[in-house]
This record gives C-alpha cells, structure tokens and sequence, in this order.
C-alpha cells in the first residue's frame, strides 16, 4: 500500500457510487484478486467489442474505452460495460471524462454500450449529471484523506466483487465454512438453480 492515494479518476468515481469501502481500497493502491472471474471478463469484452472503431484515450485519472470522431467538433466518447446494472455508476464514470474533456476544451458526447445486450445508451453532460460528478469527486477526495477504510456494508454486489475478502472473508455467509471464494460460487450456484457442492 502507497503512503498516499492515487489521485481521483473516472474507476473511483464509478467505484464510489457502488461502494466507499471498495473506492477506498481502490485509491490506496490495494489490488483486487487479479484472476477475479468477472474482471477478466471484463478485459475481454473491452478488448475484444467494437475492435473496428477502437480508439483509446488515456490521460491522467482517465482513460476511455471508445474515442470516435463525430460530426462537426464534438468527439463521441465511449465506454463499454458489461450490463447496465450499474448504471448510475456507470453515467457518473462517463459523466466525470465528459466534465474534464470539457475542462480541457473539447467538445464531447458520451455512449454507454453494452455489446452483450446490444444496447446503446446516449449520455450527455447535464447539469444534473454535472452536479452529480462534482459530488462524487468532493467524496472520493473526502474518502481518500481517511486514514482506514471505511466499515464494510453487505449490499448486493458484494457476492460478485474482486475484493470480497478484504470485508468478509471472515464472517461465512449463511453460516457457511470456506473460503470467500468457495461461498461466493455455492450462493451464485444457488441463484443459477445449479448444486450446492463444495
């Protein structure tokens, strides 16, 4: 762990409206498990989804899945995600490039896309969302001077989540034994329909 935070970007925004402890955890350089199953996923599917018009942007405290020019000045700004669950975390992460594009002089408009679902989801820089970005950064920056993470609170992507053992790997769920991970598959097995073995 880094003696001090990295600074804010467009993850800890997105990590923030989901969960402080896991933004926290994320801006003091703590690592998730590397080889978690749905982080993997999701290297794939932004390496592999929309290959023809792939254009990476990174800058600091950012970095866009999907830069397309558009026409007249505006840039169309992508990110690609999995499914829209997270929606509102999703817009706030595109919403806070589209602010520091703005901030830096380009005109911009953003797209959420969902290549499994096929879905496309405009997102414009509102004043709402605007405030909304603005926010989320006044807290990951308020969150990043606490010295220890905040307590961890179950709420429902915590079953998915690459940190999952950094909050409860020592409280079996449901009375369950084992490994976090181990707990983790028999509860998605459950919800799948599939079998509860070890």
């Amino acid at each position: 762990m880094g003696d001090q935070p990295v600074p804010v970007s467009g993850t800890l925004i997105w990590y923030v409206a989901i969960c402080r402890r896991q933004a926290w955890l994320m801006g003091h350089a703590i690592e998730p498990y590397r080889d978690h199953e749905l982080l993997a996923l999701g290297r794939l599917l932004q390496e592999t989804a929309y290959q023809r018009q792939r254009r990476e942007l990174s800058l600091p405290g950012m970095k866009v899945d999907l830069i397309t020019p558009r026409e007249g000045d505006a840039l169309l700004v992508g990110e690609v995600k999995r499914s829209p669950r997270m929606q509102h975390a999703q817009r706030l992460q595109l919403g806070y490039y589209l602010l520091r594009l703005r901030e830096a002089g380009v005109a911009a408009r953003g797209e959420l896309r969902y290549p499994e679902q096929r879905i496309v989801e405009p997102v414009e820089l509102t004043p709402e969302l605007e405030s909304a970005v603005q926010a989320a950064v006044s807290e990951v920056e308020s969150l990043l001077r606490l010295p220890v993470p905040p307590p961890a609170v179950p709420i429902p992507a915590c079953a998915n989540c690459a940190y999952y053992e950094f909050c409860w790997v020592d409280e079996p769920a449901d009375g369950e034994a084992g490994s976090g991970q181990q707990r983790r598959s028999r509860r998605r097995d459950r919800r799948e329909g599939g079998s509860e073995g070890a």
